[in-house]
């Protein structure tokens, strides 16, 4: 195996955390999550779950990639050899992802290029809507059947083409290729999404939208919910349990500080995801007033928010609208060009370490596999294959991994060893509430909202899809990642890094 890449600096690594955890669920879930769940009292049980589970599981990816200098399966196998499964499970995980991320991005360039007949498509929320989900993803065709591909959408093959060509320009060019592209994918957001929320603010009807957002519920804090909720919303918004963390804190020296390094990385995504929800809900409140409509029929989370909702608002602005409408699709294709190319790119190291082929080699055959099997995304079904993928593999996917991880380094390593090793660089010491974290509260909330998910999954099916799509699509996928995983860490191979049993 080649001798292992490394970051140029420890300020590229947390940039390249930032990049991955920052993407589009900041800009359309976070916000909604807050304004459903209490608004500003949210914010409570939100930055405790990142206290008490976000940051200690980021420290512990960080620990296993700077500790082993090796992706997720081999890192975890160190601790001991039945953790490999844990660790392509989330390989499998991220790989999964990205098939309908790319497609996602597609959605994003279609609409880039469509900026200047925003007037048009975007005229009013029933034109918006029919235009994204009937013209654009041809979703009425399939009358609600994720088995009726009808046919492929072409523009957005085409989008999710560019999209797997840009994302491959990128990783098979390196850490230096990547580090470079980063100077520009993470600020530029967040600069861009600056000037929207100084926009946004200055709008008659902005308080409207801004007092759904965050005015406080007390009385929300009392449902356990709303709790789960924060944990759901902090564990799956930082990218951890996805192979990536490891797999980018792997090119770092093994001197390297770490507890401070997630603390940045998770308040740089929570800050972000704040400051998208004013940038988000003085638009829609200026749009609700303006309609003379409540604020709760134009704030809703997800893709109508983004492809139906906010143009139809920034249809009304009274000036800028096509500056406004190709800065907000530019600012989303930059949040997904992080996110993409860092699930790719877990993948494509695990692949090195275990065959020794070249970042090209890797880089190339994963993204033409990841394109071929991405094209059911890109059909009349695919929003409706996109949602049963991402509820039934990634969800669970995510929670199981980071239930192990927690049970590996508490209780296999040992929490103490690895609080005596990440100490000796620190720049806070970790202690006794690392170690609760790690050993019980963070692995207790997450085998609580396993439960509680098949609980909901037995009593009624998700979205009312057919069961037989929701047993093939979703369970199937999810099956196949764990098959996979079981298979990939049972095969050796000539080249594969061999790690001894540290148990």
């Amino acid at each position: 195996m080649s001798e292992r890449e490394n970051w140029s600096g420890r300020a590229t690594f947390i940039m390249a955390a930032i990049g991955s955890a920052i993407g589009f669920g900041n800009l359309w879930r976070f916000p909604f999550v807050c304004a459903k769940n209490g608004g500003g009292a949210f914010l409570i049980p939100y930055f405790v779950a990142l206290i008490s589970a976000g940051i200690p599981i980021m420290i512990i990816e960080y620990y296993l990639g700077i500790r082993n200098r090796a992706s997720a399966p081999f890192s975890l196998g160190q601790i001991k050899p039945i953790f490999k499964i844990v660790g392509w499970l989330s390989v499998m995980g991220a790989f999964t992802l990205n098939l309908f991320y790319n497609a996602i991005m597609g959605w994003s360039f279609v609409h880039l290029f469509k900026f200047t007949t925003v007037t048009k498509w975007a005229a009013d929320i029933k034109t918006a809507e029919g235009h994204f989900f009937g013209e654009i993803l041809g979703v009425p065709a399939t009358q609600g059947n994720p088995w009726n591909f009808v046919g492929i959408q072409w523009p957005l093959l085409i989008g999710l083409l560019v999209s797997w060509f840009i994302i491959w320009w990128i990783v098979k060019g390196g850490l230096d290729r990547v580090g470079k592209v980063l100077l520009y994918t993470v600020p530029l957001p967040v600069i861009f999404v600056i000037i929207m929320v100084i926009r946004g603010i200055t709008l008659p009807g902005a308080a409207t939208g801004l007092n759904y957002y965050l005015t406080p519920e007390w009385g929300k804090l009392l449902e356990g919910k709303v709790w789960l909720a924060a944990y759901g919303q902090i564990f799956f918004s930082l990218s951890i349990c996805l192979s990536t963390l490891i797999a980018y804190a792997s090119f770092m020296p093994r001197d390297t500080e770490i507890p401070n390094s997630a603390a940045i990385t998770s308040f740089c995504n929570c800050a972000f995801s704040f400051l998208a929800g004013f940038a988000v809900f003085s638009v829609l409140g200026f749009f609700a007033v303006g309609l003379n409509v409540p604020i709760t029929e134009v704030a809703k989370a997800g893709p109508g928010l983004t492809f139906v909702a906010y143009p139809a608002a920034m249809v009304q602005l009274p000036f800028g609208v096509m500056f406004f409408a190709f800065m907000f699709y530019l600012t989303l294709i930059l949040l997904g060009i992080d996110s993409a190319f860092s699930l790719l790119e877990p993948v494509v190291a695990v692949i090195r370490d275990k065959f020794g082929w070249t970042r090209f080699k890797a880089t190339t055959a994963v993204s033409v596999v990841s394109v071929l099997l991405g094209i059911p995304f890109v059909t009349k079904a695919g929003l409706l294959w996109l949602d049963i993928v991402d509820h039934f593999a990634i969800n669970y996917i995510l929670v199981i991994a980071g239930i192990f991880e927690c049970i590996a380094i508490a209780y296999f390593l040992g929490a103490d060893k690895m609080i005596k090793e990440v100490n000796k660089n620190a720049e806070f010491q970790l202690g006794k509430l690392f170690k609760l974290c790690i050993a019980f509260l963070a692995p207790a909330i997450l085998i609580v909202i396993v439960i509680k998910s098949i609980i909901e999954e037995i009593q009624s099916p998700y979205e009312g899809y057919p069961v037989s799509a929701l047993l093939v699509i979703g369970l199937g996928s999810f099956v196949a990642c764990l098959i996979g995983a079981i298979v990939l860490s049972k095969i050796k191979s000539a080249k594969e890094l061999e790690i001894p049993d540290a148990g």
